[in-house]
């Protein structure tokens, strides 16, 4: 069996947040079940000023690179495809 991995890297930068603002984010109870503390694609997404890389990384799986990786693999005979062509009639 080969394994392969890669990983991919992402900068989210926040803008500076009041006390008040804080609070209020808690209160919605949007962190508690979030790796960070906060849903990029939810109301913590609102404090997000700048992105740098994937925002699928972000959202939790960089589909992009992925499918990269996968296309490598294949171009390469790493993951070699089997023949899917529908059965004839």
């Amino acid at each position: 069996m080969q394994v392969v991995s890669f990983a991919e890297s992402t900068s989210v930068q926040f803008e500076t947040l009041s006390r008040a603002t804080i609070d209020a984010y808690v209160a919605t109870g949007e962190p508690f079940d979030k790796a960070g503390a906060y849903g990029i694609q939810g109301v913590g997404g609102s404090f997000v000023s700048r992105i740098d890389g994937c925002y699928f990384s972000v959202v939790g799986f960089p589909v992009h690179r992925f499918c990269k990786e996968v296309v490598r693999l294949i171009e390469d005979g790493t993951l070699p495809l089997e023949d899917v062509s529908p059965p004839s009639a």
